[in-house]
């Protein structure tokens, strides 16, 4: 296990446009960081820096970052691709690597950036909460961070659809396009097209995004203004209300394992010429 993450942290670290990739993600992360709370323009009853406070900051910064999973997404699309180009699959099974550990070398390349996603969302996170909270507590502080394993669930969901996509089409750009297309344009075409059907929070893309929900601003209303009255939320109706939590986590992690399986019979069978 060890040496096939070695192997790859070689093939990664000297691929540009892997660091090129990463690069922008940390510029994107840390402009949105920087530009949340700069705006500060006063909705209703908050501000935005009220969800730099603990406990909100874990899920508001959980929601606007999920996008950048997109990111990583694209950069397992371009190393995969990459080894169909360069012939890198061939070699490594000359040398004597299994198709299995060809898969499992990209598997933990997922797992690693998974974690740095989620790692840089939870410092991130517990930083700002550190600056813009008055009131602290550890209990206070601690409150929402399940939010974290939820937002790890996502990353490498994401990373495994596009590892998916790598491997069925091998082309880098059709690859790329691909991804791009399911997820900004076909998932909300059929989201809009099923819009008056429960149907549609089972779309694969939907139950990712789902994971990392806006935050329950309702509840932040309530809160803001200490009142022991609770607001109505089917007047307000902001709050889309989706799958039941612990099916929409059973949803993605049955989507990510059929990526999977999927990805080690085309590994299988795939010709690496």
């Amino acid at each position: 296990m060890q040496q096939l993450l070695r192997i790859e942290q070689i093939k990664l670290l000297n691929y540009n446009p892997f660091r090129i990739t990463l690069a922008l993600y940390f510029v994107f992360f840390a402009l949105g960081i920087l530009i949340y709370p700069a705006i500060d323009k006063e909705i209703p009853v908050i501000s935005l820096s009220d969800l730099f406070r603990f406990p909100d900051i874990w899920l508001f910064l959980s929601w606007i970052t999920e996008p950048y999973n997109a990111m990583l997404a694209l950069i397992i699309i371009m190393v995969t691709t990459k080894e169909f180009s360069n012939h890198t699959f061939k070699t490594q099974v000359i040398f004597g690597l299994s198709r299995t550990e060809l898969l499992l070398q990209k598997l933990l390349s997922v797992v690693v950036l998974s974690l740095f996603a989620t790692l840089l969302v939870g410092l991130t996170s517990l930083a700002l909460g550190l600056i813009y909270s008055y009131k602290l507590t550890f209990k206070i502080a601690m409150e929402n961070t399940w939010i974290l394993g939820r937002y790890l669930i996502a990353a490498f969901s994401y990373m495994s659809i596009g590892l998916l996509i790598a491997l069925l089409i091998k082309n880098t750009a059709l690859s790329l396009l691909t991804f791009l297309a399911l997820r900004v344009f076909v998932d909300p075409v059929l989201f809009l097209i099923l819009r008056k059907f429960e149907i549609k929070w089972y779309l694969p893309f939907r139950t990712i995004t789902r994971l990392t929900p806006i935050p329950d601003l309702i509840e932040i209303f309530e809160r803001k203004m200490n009142s022991s009255e609770s607001i109505n939320e089917a007047t307000l109706d902001i709050l889309p209300k989706g799958l039941p939590a612990w099916l929409n986590i059973v949803m993605v992690i049955l989507y990510t394992s059929l990526m999977i399986f999927f990805s080690y019979r085309l590994m299988q069978k795939r010709k690496f010429t």
